[in-house]
């Protein structure tokens, strides 16, 4: 976020590191990663606080993530650390230049709705869909320029905070346990632009963003995955070839669609049809996952 110089007030800059220019004092910075991450920047050329913060800064709340019932708490946390004094009430008020639209939802087998999004990307160069070593499954639109570009993120919490620095936050917050089972789905904004258009706001302000109704997580998924099919797949010469491509491509429907674009032309949408329905019809791409049903716990 982005605000106005009287929107804070520091009690000592000498727990800030200063920038200066000509002997004199041009910003001043203070960042701490622990046990939440928090950036504030003060620009005296600019006349501009920038203040960045993580969900972690609500501790024990942590789970109710940054909306409009947590965000003076947020705030109030930050003041409680002794470094500043936020005007809460101007901060309302302030620009927001980049954020994360995140909801956790109880999943009990993430990798099966790894697979099925992986199966139904509707069309894979349009977005680019890829699972990460750690487990993370990332969806993007294959654009140029930040105005245009979104990504989702899909990963295991609990996962995630089995690390060393989530387990100290863990404990010292009594959280153990609270995210096993949690699916995280993490959508980065990253231009006012994008924030404006995803969540169908006139401006950016740190209210209006907070009080949109909008589900840009619904709204991106839907655009990207491919309606459900009813898989008819009969033991054929042609399922038999299009078996042995699936395996060419190593069961990825990316490649697939890239081998077609290669060798055929036009006309992907109709002919990667029966290879979504053969990937269906194997056990390993077997799923209880459909678009509607991933849009119902995601809305």
């Amino acid at each position: 976020m982005v605000s106005t110089l009287d929107s804070i007030v520091v009690f000592d800059p000498a727990n800030f590191e200063m920038k200066t220019r000509g002997g004199r004092t041009v910003s001043i910075a203070l960042s701490i990663k622990q046990p939440f991450k928090l950036n504030i920047e003060i620009n005296y050329d600019k006349g501009e606080v920038t203040i960045e913060f993580t969900g972690k800064v609500l501790g024990e709340r942590y789970p109710e993530l940054i909306n409009l019932n947590t965000i003076q708490e947020c705030f109030q946390r930050i003041n409680a650390l002794g470094f500043c004094e936020i005007d809460i009430e101007k901060m309302m008020y302030a620009q927001v230049v980049k954020c994360d639209v995140t909801k956790d939802i109880p999943i009990a087998n993430i990798p099966s709705l790894n697979r099925f999004i992986r199966g139904h990307i509707k069309n894979y160069q349009s977005y680019v869909c890829k699972l990460e070593r750690n487990g993370n499954l990332i969806i993007e639109k294959n654009v140029t320029g930040r105005r245009y570009k979104r990504r989702i993120t899909l990963y295991d919490k609990e996962a995630e905070m089995m690390r060393s620095t989530g387990q100290a936050f863990k404990a010292r917050y009594g959280l153990e346990g609270r995210y096993e089972g949690i699916c995280r789905f993490e959508m980065n904004l990253n231009s006012q632009q994008a924030i404006r258009d995803t969540l169908a706001i006139t401006g950016t302000t740190l209210e209006e963003v907070l009080r949109s109704g909008r589900n840009p997580i619904e709204d991106f998924l839907n655009d990207v995955i491919q309606e459900d099919t009813e898989a008819n797949v009969q033991d054929t010469w042609k399922t038999y070839w299009q078996r042995l491509v699936l395996e060419d491509c190593g069961f990825d429907l990316a490649k697939v669609e890239a081998k077609l674009r290669e060798y055929k032309g036009g006309g992907i949408a109709k002919a990667m049809r029966p290879f979504r329905e053969l990937m269906e019809s194997l056990p390993a791409g077997s799923s209880t996952w459909s678009k509607e049903k991933l849009l119902e716990v995601v809305r």
